[in-house]
């Protein structure tokens, strides 16, 4: 069997297990990528030029900042802020609860931002004494939306802007200012939607909203602002990393290291609360992708797709756009955008 074949037959089988959920996704890959190595397809020393590591520094990086700041108690603090202003008024709640929760995951990993952002919503729909599906679903459509708006945004938007030395600038320049309108526009379509559940529904006790505050939702004051001001410095060095000539990776990873010296003993306990299933995952993904590169089975890809459009520009963007628009709602974010970027 040729490298060709042996590394699209493994490709196809991975995310097949992945698509239909038959096993961690983390143990799938690093199987394939195992397979690769042990039929001859990829060196042991090829391994590490495969991987893209950009972007697991940059994720890295950003899971201990956004970790820190969790366990200081900023989303707790911020939460009851933004729930205060609203007056306890359940449209303005929704409202503010969904452009909070796009804004928020334009910066850290959406699902980190939807976890305490649901929790708050359940709570407080049982005050108002209404279903929290109206916020919940408006957070979870502002949280991908939001998500999209930059770099850090999404793991797939860290895989394709590192892939394709797309920085934070052009990210926000290009993709911000769509992103806000669409944002705007999911919102209004939820409170539109729901409006006839709004009118029956009652406002937050307003001797409950009296009583919050936010600094009794504050674990670690100095973890927090520590936190703060070392994600502030990885945005700024992400910002400008193309003109000091600094690697992506290294923004985040610098930023994750203030952060940990600022807290010292406090954040020990950190390492135990990393993802480390999604960095295995990627890791290995790049590996099983980089062997379709190697063998040649991308350079066909992209051969055929641009038979298809006969070298029309115009009709290879359509082509790639409704090809992922598509298939990424059957198939995993993450590992569509990796298998894209060499095409």
């Amino acid at each position: 069997m040729s490298p060709q074949l042996i590394s699209l037959l493994i490709f196809v089988v991975v995310y097949a297990f992945i698509i239909f959920n038959v096993l961690p996704r983390s143990s799938v890959s690093l199987v394939g990528a195992f397979l690769l190595v042990i039929l001859g397809v990829l060196e042991p020393r090829e391994i590490v030029t495969l991987v893209n590591w950009d972007a697991i520094g940059l994720i890295f990086g950003m899971f201990i900042l956004v970790r820190m700041l969790t366990d200081s108690g900023f989303f707790d603090f911020l939460s009851v802020k933004v729930l205060q202003l609203t007056k306890g008024v359940p449209i303005n709640i929704l409202i503010a609860f969904a452009l909070f929760t796009g804004l928020l995951a334009a910066f850290m990993d959406s699902i980190t931002v939807l976890l305490f952002m649901t929790a708050l919503s359940i709570t407080i729909a049982k005050k108002l004494k209404m279903s929290p599906v109206p916020f919940v679903l408006s957070q979870i459509t502002a949280a991908n939306i939001g998500g999209s708006a930059t770099l850090m945004g999404d793991p797939p938007n860290i895989i394709l802007g590192t892939g394709l030395g797309i920085t934070l600038t052009q990210f926000i320049k290009y993709l911000a200012p769509i992103s806000i309108a669409i944002l705007i526009l999911n919102t209004l379509y939820f409170v539109l939607f729901y409006r006839k559940m709004f009118k029956h529904s009652e406002n937050v006790d307003a001797d409950y909203l009296k009583n919050l505050n936010p600094r009794d939702h504050v674990k670690d004051a100095y973890m927090m602002i520590a936190s703060i001001v070392s994600f502030v410095l990885a945005i700024v060095l992400l910002i400008i990393h193309d003109k000091i000539n600094l690697p992506v990776a290294y923004a985040g990873l610098i930023g994750a290291s203030l952060g940990l010296v600022l807290n010292g003993k406090k954040v020990a306990h950190i390492w135990e609360s990393i993802d480390w299933e999604v960095l295995m995952f990627f890791t290995t993904l790049f590996i099983i992708i980089g062997s379709l590169e190697k063998t040649g089975v991308i350079a066909s890809i992209s051969k055929g797709i641009a038979d298809v459009s006969k070298g029309n520009g115009l009709l290879t963007k359509g082509i790639l756009l409704w090809m992922s628009g598509i298939l990424s709602g059957f198939i995993d974010n993450v590992p569509f955008a990796a298998s894209m970027v060499p095409v």
